[in-house]
């Protein structure tokens, strides 16, 4: 069929223009569906290959157009197979352009992932460099922060020179090591910035090879994510930094609370030389003493009675320990009467006082004109005592001498001996009887816990040696039986065995030997005895029951809980007068203070050491101790 006829037909097929548009294809409807008009709510027209291809085009062109009605069946044949060959080519056309489109949208997501990786290569890189900037940031700051710590330290470190370079020196050191570590976070989290915006780019990359766009986002949230992380890492390194510079400063401030400490160390080096004993005096006195001494003896011993005949002394106290503060103005004389076979009965239930008697077939005794009711009475004898001492006092030439009247419960006849040049010195003559072959009383074998401090050899020693009773009271003594007199009551003393001790305190045998480490055990001793002393002297009344005997206890009981001797350093003499001081408080606090050889009797119960003066007493120390001792700046 000509072009001409297959135009006649009024068929639209592929590469053909459409029907006239007064012919009757143009109008009828079911050829201007075909044409492309598309009604509401119908489905949008399809490919003319498609269309071709449907099985019922044929009916559909041949019932439009009446015309195709009156044609030869050649020419329908020949228009059907011309219609075909178009539709496969226009399908093979369709076929090569879809082919061209595939590919070319095949080049097209390649592009697209190749640009994706790009991408993300980007913005892994530029992550990279964020964090790498982010970390150089951090480490300037925190070398900026630790520079400023060291500044401050070094600051703080100048000023604790002036008193000791001990303290700013520890101060930069700590400053030094908080800018090293801040500089070390600060890397680790620059560090820790990049791996993570490598990983993110890593991740963009395998993203973008599956898709550009979930490439390009994956890229885009990876350099995010290392920004993140990279400024993370650089506020990190800021904050570390400045922390270093916080404790560089906090550093410097313990150099100036250092520097308050070597003060305080100063100040307490000072009372102690300050409450040193001119030789020159100490000899001055001590001769006076012992000329009193020898010649009161002297004459006692003559007494016609006879019943001091065998009498000794037995220097004793603060003077012969060497812990005497500030003036040779009181000494204490111990004079001894041996006794050998007595019975001595326990009269408290702590085990400090008792009662003597002399046993059987004891033979001839000089004391039996003091035994009343088969007991030797302490009061008898100490008032003879005291007759004989005003006596011998009269009979001294060069020295000016007053017996003082009898002080209630003190066991000891006290003279005042007239220094024009240095003062009164106080002397106390106390009476003790010495009971030599006998075990010591049962309620010792707790105490004189040495053995970590002196050994256990010199504790058996010690306890070998005699032990002393001296005319005592004990503070319930109202409240006894009848038939037990306060009258005829002693305690028990081992004041000759504290002196050996203090004077021998080393846990080495050298210990504040020439040429060898000293300790400070004595100085802590005699400041804790000056700051009572000086709280007693402002406070009379209420500090009435606190005396030295306290203070010498405490420190023994210390010695015993830091017995080695580099646990007393001289150096450290402030930090080891605060320990005892913290040991006396916590008793105090405790009210319990025991005695070092008799540990159930207690120093601090109540009816010896009154509840309103221990807690007046740990007000003042309190007090003393926050301000840094003021009282220790006064007068001595």
């Amino acid at each position: 069929m000509s072009r001409r006829k297959a135009a006649g037909t009024g068929v639209r097929v592929a590469g053909r223009p459409a029907a006239p548009a007064g012919s009757p294809s143009a109008q009828h409807p079911a050829l201007k569906m075909t044409a492309g008009a598309n009604p509401k709510n119908q489905p949008r027209k399809v490919s003319k290959e498609r269309q071709s291809s449907y099985p019922d085009s044929k009916s559909q062109s041949s019932s439009a157009d009446p015309s195709s009605k009156s044609g030869s069946h050649k020419e329908g044949n020949g228009g059907k197979n011309q219609g075909t060959r178009s539709s496969r080519a226009g399908g093979e056309q369709g076929t090569r352009t879809s082919r061209a489109g595939g590919e070319q949208g095949t080049r097209s997501s390649r592009a697209g992932g190749e640009q994706g990786t790009r991408t993300s290569r980007a913005g892994g890189e530029q992550s990279s460099r964020t964090s790498r900037a982010g970390g150089e940031q951090g480490t300037r700051s925190s070398r900026a922060g630790g520079e400023q710590g060291t500044r401050s330290s070094r600051a703080g470190g100048e000023q604790g020179t002036r008193t000791s370079r001990a303290g700013g020196e520890q101060g930069t050191r700590t400053s030094r090591a908080g800018g090293e570590q801040g500089t070390r976070s600060s890397r680790a989290g620059g560090e820790q910035g990049t791996r993570s915006s490598r990983a993110g780019g890593e991740q963009g990359t395998r993203s973008s090879r599956a898709g550009g766009e979930q490439g390009t986002r994956s890229s885009r949230a990876g350099g995010e994510q290392g920004s993140r992380s990279s400024r993370a890492g650089g506020e990190q390194g800021t904050r570390t930094s400045r922390a270093g510079g916080e404790q560089g400063t906090r550093s410097s401030r313990a150099g100036g609370d250092n520097e308050k400490d070597l003060n305080l160390n100063k100040i307490l080096r000072n009372v102690v030389e300050n409450l040193r004993i001119r030789s020159d005096q100490k000899c001055r006195a001590s001769k006076q003493v012992n000329e009193v001494v020898d010649h009161l003896l002297r004459y006692i011993k003559k007494d016609s009675a006879g019943c001091f005949a065998a009498i000794e002394k037995l220097a004793s106290g603060s003077y012969y320990e060497n812990v005497k503060i500030s003036a040779p103005n009181e000494f204490d004389i111990m004079i001894t009467i041996p006794v050998k076979r007595i019975d001595f009965t326990e009269v408290d239930s702590e085990g400090a006082f008792y009662q003597v008697a002399f046993k059987r077939n004891s033979g001839p005794n000089p004391l039996s004109q003091f035994v009343y009711n088969g007991t030797l009475s302490a009061e008898e004898m100490i008032g003879h005592l005291r007759k004989l001492i005003k006596e011998a006092a009269k009979t001294l030439p060069g020295h000016k001498i007053k017996v003082e009247k009898k002080k209630v419960g003190s066991p000891a006849v006290t003279l005042q001996i007239e220094d024009k040049e240095h003062g009164p010195i106080s002397l106390d003559m106390v009476l003790a009887l010495k009971v030599h072959a006998q075990s010591w009383p049962a309620s010792t074998t707790h105490g004189l816990r040495i053995e970590d401090w002196l050994g256990k050899k010199v504790r058996r020693d010690f306890r070998m040696e005699p032990f002393y009773l001296v005319p005592k009271q004990p503070p319930n003594a109202t409240q006894a039986p009848q038939s037990q007199s306060p009258k005829e009551m002693w305690r028990i003393s081992f004041s000759h065995i504290e002196k050996k001790m203090l004077l021998n305190h080393g846990s080495l045998k050298t210990c504040c030997e020439n040429g060898s480490p000293k300790c400070c055990r004595k100085s802590c001793l005699k400041l804790l005895k000056n700051l009572i002393q000086k709280l007693k002297e402002r406070n009379p009344r209420i500090l009435a029951s606190v005396c030295s005997y306290h203070a010498k206890t405490t420190l023994l009981h210390a010695c015993v809980k830091r017995p080695k001797d580099e646990m007393w350093y001289c150096e450290d003499l402030d930090t080891h007068f605060l320990q005892l001081l913290d040991d006396f408080v916590q008793h105090l606090k405790a009210t319990n203070l025991p005695h070092f050889f008799i540990p159930t009797y207690n120093l601090f119960q109540p009816c010896l050491f009154d509840s309103r003066c221990r807690e007046a007493l740990l007000r003042l120390i309190e007090s003393e101790r926050n301000n840094n001792f003021p009282i220790f700046s006064g007068p001595n």
